[in-house]
Parts: C-alpha cells; sequence; structure tokens
C-alpha cells in the first residue's frame, strides 16, 4: 500500500506550466506595481493546475505571480473570497489582478511560513495534534459565511450557478470513462452507496457556509513561535498577512492558507474531507483534535460526521477520475474502494 501522505502530490500535473520569459514576467510585474524591479524570478510547480511564479522584488519583498490556466473565472473569484476574509483567517493579499488578461493573472503577496505537510511528516504525535487544532480553528472561521444555498461564486461573492444534488452529481460522473476505471464490480458499490445514503447527505449537503474545497496540508503554511518572538500579530501589518494564534500556550501558528481558486459556497465536510484524506498516516486522534477545535470556534457538525465525510468526498474522487492518469486512477480506486467495501 502507498503512503498517503506521498499520494496526491505523486499526481500528474493537470494543465501545462506556462513558460514566461523573463521580459515577460517585468512587464506583467510593472503592469501591478509600477516601478517595482524584478530582482529573481521562481517557478513554483508544486500545484498541479496553475502557473505560479515567486518573484524577488528590489528592497527585499517577495510577491507571487499567478496565471489562471485551468479556469480563468477564478481570477476574480479568489480575489473576492480572499478580500472576504481579510482579518479572520492569513490568505495572501491580491496586490493587483486582471480578469481580462489572456491568461488572467494576479500578484499575491507571498506568506512566509512552511508547508504544513511537511511539517506534519517529521513531527511527534503531541505536535501533529496541536498542528491538527491550529487548522480546525482557522476552518471554523471560514464557515462562519453562510448562504441561503449551495453554489458557485461570482466577484461578488454571490451565488451565480447552483450546486447539483450529492447523489446526481456522483451518478452522472460514474457515466462512462469513470465506471471502467473503477471497474463494474466497484462501480456498483458506489452506486448502491450513493442510493443508500442520499436522504442523510443531502441533509447537509444543502447547508452551505463558504467552503476552501482545497483544503490540504501543503495549501496550509505554518510557523512556531518561540518565547520572545513576534508571537502577537503586528499591528501594522495588513490583516490578510496576520497568523491566526493557536489556542492556549501553543506554540505552532497557521501563518496562510493558500490557493483559494475552488471557493464556493458548498457543505462543510467538504473541507473535512480533504484536510482528513490522509488522516490514517497520522497520529492517533488527529481528526478528533481538529474537530474539537472546529466545535470550539464556532463551526457545527452532525454526530455521524466522519461517515458522512467519507460519503461526501465520494463526489470528488469520482470526478478526479475523470483525468485518466493511471497513478492517480490506481490511488482513487483504493480511496472509493475504502468508502464502499469494495476492492
Amino acid at each position: 500500500m502507498r503512503d498517503n501522505r506521498l499520494m496526491e502530490r505523486s499526481w500528474e500535473r493537470r494543465h501545462r506550466f506556462v513558460e514566461l520569459p523573463r521580459a515577460e514576467l517585468v512587464r506583467l510585474v510593472s503592469r501591478a506595481l509600477p516601478g517595482a524591479a524584478v530582482v529573481d524570478a521562481r517557478p513554483l510547480t508544486a500545484g498541479l493546475r496553475n502557473t505560479n511564479y515567486r518573484l524577488e522584488l528590489a528592497g527585499g519583498s517577495a510577491a507571487v505571480l499567478r496565471l489562471y490556466v485551468a479556469d480563468p473565472e477564478a481570477c476574480d473569484r479568489e480575489a473576492a473570497v480572499v478580500a472576504t476574509m481579510a482579518g479572520r483567517v492569513p490568505a495572501p493579499r491580491v496586490l493587483y489582478s486582471d480578469a481580462t488578461a489572456s491568461p488572467p493573472f494576479a500578484l499575491l503577496e507571498w506568506l512566509d511560513g512552511l508547508p504544513l505537510h511537511e511539517v506534519l511528516d517529521g513531527a511527534d504525535a503531541a505536535t501533529a495534534l496541536e498542528l491538527a487544532a491550529v487548522c480546525g480553528t482557522a476552518l471554523g472561521r471560514i464557515h462562519s459565511r453562510h448562504f441561503p444555498a449551495p453554489g458557485f461564486l461570482g466577484r461578488e461573492m454571490r451565488v451565480v450557478r447552483r450546486m447539483p444534488a450529492w447523489a446526481p452529481a456522483v451518478l452522472a460522473t460514474l457515466e462512462g470513462p469513470v465506471e471502467e476505471r473503477l471497474g463494474l464490480e466497484l462501480a456498483a458499490r458506489v452506486r448502491a452507496t450513493v442510493e443508500s445514503n442520499a436522504g442523510r447527505v443531502e441533509a447537509v449537503w444543502s447547508d452551505a457556509v463558504l467552503v476552501h474545497a482545497d483544503y490540504k496540508p501543503w495549501n496550509l503554511l505554518v510557523r512556531r513561535e518561540t518565547p520572545g518572538s513576534a508571537a502577537e500579530p503586528d499591528a501594522a501589518a495588513p490583516p490578510a498577512s496576520r497568523a491566526v494564534p493557536a489556542r492556549g500556550p501553543s506554540a505552532w501558528q497557521l501563518a496562510g492558507i493558500l490557493d483559494w481558486e475552488f471557493a464556493c459556497a458548498g457543505c462543510k465536510l467538504i473541507d473535512f474531507a480533504t484536510f482528513l484524506r490522509d488522516e490514517a498516516a497520522r497520529p492517533a486522534g488527529f481528526g478528533d483534535a481538529f474537530a474539537s477545535a472546529y466545535l470550539a470556534a464556532g463551526g457545527t457538525f452532525p454526530s455521524d460526521w466522519r461517515r458522512l465525510t467519507r460519503l461526501v468526498d465520494l463526489l470528488n474522487l469520482v470526478q478526479l477520475l475523470q483525468s485518466g492518469d493511471p497513478q492517480t486512477t490506481e490511488d482513487l480506486r483504493r480511496l472509493v474502494a475504502g468508502t464502499t467495501g469494495g476492492t
């Protein structure tokens, strides 16, 4: 069995990385920050969709240039969502964006921090649970924004297109190549699972909050504060750049929540599913620490949230199967089987 901690990070990139000559990088930055000088530019290739460059600017500052090659509409949406979250959770400020460019692009604030997945992979049990709680607290704050119905957001943070119900969406996605990639027996188990749980899942699916929809450890930055360091947020810093302090004497803080392009009005368990997908590779109590901190931050969820979380995630898993990458298919089949009892 493959290590869950490495699974999704090994999946193939879904959209070609756009190689930009230095002159073009400089031109785009000059539009965003007139007079700013680019000292160095480095491709950030960890993502699977958009094209990102880390830019070193004169004076010692840094920024991220993002080209929205996967979904052009995400440029406006991400800017709107990040502005809404300012002062509530740490997210990179959008310094400039142009949704009319081809492709649309944005210049984002660079946030310093350690990728959560790297810290977790070397952490002891106590540290892992502490970090889980920090992330649960932040998610509770994100989910405090409610919507009248689940759907996809426009530039004004309003639902511009309704989200389909869970059961019909899963069953529709199964048709064609996805069923072939699952195999007939496992696909049949998915259908049976959906049909027997449709009513229960729909009850939580229709309760719409602001969902990050990609709340995974590699989209989360953390940092550790030591005695005598700047444990308290800098009052002069922009609200969105301040870390979310952990509760009590915790030394770890959440320094940044990245990649809001999938944000939508949706079921809160979508974020639970993505964050806890590799829970089996974490110390005992990791999910419970996350959930308890989420509740303490004002979040709510049903008593059978673990079972419902796995069911909600079925939609995401079968949609990801549409890519057809052999390694991705192997991993996804295993995850689907774990939910449905297939092999």
